[in-house]
Formats: C-alpha cells, sequence, structure tokens
C-alpha cells in the first residue's frame, strides 16, 4: 500500500507540475488569461488523477500477487503461479517466480517420495527384526505383527492422527524386541516359570528400550517398548507408573498384547475363545486395561468381526 501511495503520488506529480507552470506564466501575463485557463486547468488535473490511479495500479498489483503467492509457498503450497502478460520486468519477475514455484513443487514431490521409501525400508528392517525376535519362540511366531495391526485400529478408534498411528505401528511391531536379551530356554518353557526366570523376562520391556534408545526415527516409539506391561492400577513393570502417567501409545500396545497373548496357544496356556478372551479383557478393565482404551478394544473386535475361536488377525 506505501508503495502504491509513492507510486500516485509521483505520476501525479509528473502530470500536474507542467499545469503548475501554465498557471505561474499566466498569471504573469494577466487575470483574464488566468480565469480563462481554470476550467481547462482543472479537467487536466482530473484527468491526472485518473492517469496517476491507473498507473499505480498496474504496477503494484502485480507485486501484490507476487507477494501472496510468496505467502503461499512459505505455508507448502508449492506449485502456486502468478499471472504474468507483457514483456515488462515485471512479467519476467512473475514467470520466473513461477518457474521457481514449479522446481520446488516437483522438489517437494521427489522428497515426498524418497521419505515414503525410506520409511517403507525402515519398516521392513524393523518387521524384519520382529519375526527374528519371534522365531525364538514359535508360539509367538506373527504375535509382533499382529498386535501393531490391533494397536493402529484401537488407535483410529480413538482418533488419533496419522503420526501417532505410525507410531503405534512401530511400537508393537517392535513391543518384544528385548526377549533378544531373554534365553530361548525361557521363553519356551512349558512348565511355571521361576522367580528369577519370570525376572528375566520382565527385563524384556527395559531391555527393549535400551535397544532402540540410539535409533533416532523410532524414539518415539520407545514408551510404547518400555512401558507395555505398566498396569492401570500401578502395579505393573518396569516402572510401576499409574493411570494416565502411563502414555497413551503403551496402554494401546498393552490392550492389543493381551488380546493376542491370551487368544494365541502358548506352551503354558491353550488360546481363549473369543469369548474367554472378551471375559479376560473385562476382567482386567481399571485394573491392568486403561478403561476407555478397554472400550475402545471392545469396539473394534466388534468392528472386525471376530469369531469366538478366531485370534485377530
Amino acid at each position: 500500500m506505501k508503495l502504491f501511495r509513492v507510486l500516485f503520488l509521483l505520476v501525479l506529480l509528473a502530470a500536474v507540475a507542467p499545469l503548475a507552470m501554465l498557471v505561474l506564466v499566466l498569471r504573469a501575463n494577466g487575470v483574464d488569461a488566468l480565469r480563462s485557463s481554470l476550467s481547462a486547468g482543472a479537467s487536466a488535473v482530473l484527468v491526472a488523477l485518473l492517469i496517476s490511479l491507473v498507473m499505480a495500479r498496474r504496477v503494484t498489483r502485480p507485486l501484490d500477487e507476487l507477494v501472496t503467492g510468496a505467502l503461499d509457498i512459505a505455508r507448502g503450497r508449492f506449485g502456486r503461479q502468478v499471472a504474468h502478460a507483457g514483456r515488462t520486468e515485471l512479467s519476467d519477475l512473475a514467470y520466473t517466480f513461477n518457474f521457481m514455484s514449479t522446481q520446488l513443487d516437483q522438489y517437494n514431490k521427489e522428497n515426498a517420495r524418497l521419505y515414503a521409501a525410506l520409511e517403507r525400508g525402515y519398516l521392513e528392517t524393523i518387521r524384519a527384526l520382529a519375526s527374528a525376535i519371534d522365531a525364538k519362540d514359535p508360539y509367538t511366531r506373527g504375535h509382533s505383527d499382529r498386535v501393531a495391526k490391533l494397536a493402529v485400529e484401537i488407535g483410529r478408534e480413538l482418533g488419533l492422527d496419522a503420526a501417532t498411528l505410525r507410531v503405534l505401528e512401530f511400537g508393537g511391531i517392535l513391543h518384544d524386541v528385548g526377549k533378544i536379551g531373554v534365553p530361548e530356554r525361557v521363553l519356551g518353557k512349558p512348565a511355571r516359570l521361576t522367580a528369577e526366570e519370570f525376572d528375566l523376562v520382565r527385563s524384556h520391556a527395559a531391555i527393549g528400550a535400551e535397544i532402540i534408545d540410539g535409533v533416532e526415527f523410532l524414539k518415539s516409539a520407545e514408551p510404547a517398548i518400555r512401558h507395555h506391561h505398566e498396569r492401570w492400577d500401578g502395579g505393573g513393570y518396569p516402572d510401576g507408573l499409574r493411570g494416565d502417567s502411563i502414555p497413551l501409545i503403551a496402554r494401546i500396545v498393552n490392550a492389543a498384547d493381551t488380546w493376542d497373548a491370551c487368544t494365541s496357544e502358548r506352551p503354558y496356556h491353550r488360546a481363549a475363545t473369543h469369548r474367554e478372551g472378551l471375559t479376560i479383557l473385562a476382567q482386567s478393565r481399571g485394573l491392568q486395561l486403561d478403561p476407555n482404551v478397554h472400550d475402545a478394544i471392545l469396539r473394534v473386535l466388534v468392528r472386525l468381526g471376530k469369531s469366538d475361536d478366531g485370534a485377530v488377525a
């Protein structure tokens, strides 16, 4: 707006200055001559005003559009184009702006493609790692993948955003990564564990968090890995967290893990039916499980239409 005013005044001054000089000359020649030129002078001033407005607007309108376009690009709207016509310096500037905007759009799409490929690579890597963990215990084959899928569905039911759903997927896949540090003889033992063996199993949550501690892109999934065995009533491990102090993603993975563990065949128990699994979940509500997460997993199980003897796929 300041540029518009400056241009307007400059053009107006350029148009009115000759008229002012003419008035001075006529005044020097006599009053009659001055009076006879007033009407023509007034018309000239009006014309000068119109010309000033048109010229100032003609210069500032393309600049305003360029400013708006630049702000759009700053907000991530790459590919934004502005109108340009003629062969003036302003049209050259608009053409350059459009070229820059198109290039930025192409770079952004390429970066998004590369990022998606990198993320797929990360996901495949951690799935391979989870498969290696599951392979230590044939009874838990596929467990991590099923927990991840169910955790994501629970997250959707709770209205979580896409970024948090991806963290849930990573956390679900890797929630048992710490079992790498637990001997296979303990993991696959069909009889009741001794106190020492149980402590070894319980250590997997903290070990898992330590394993991924240095992996930056998995940092956000660490709470799910460390705290997926915390209990709503505070009786869980490794830190004895209670209620809302337990990260939400850990509470969700806990519920998904509980469902899959009780409805899968294990060396120490047979697979529970769907009805029995629901009973186990109900008994855990408000004790082991966050009541809101418990209610969400029930809605998910109904939506998925699981049969009495089927585990979540």
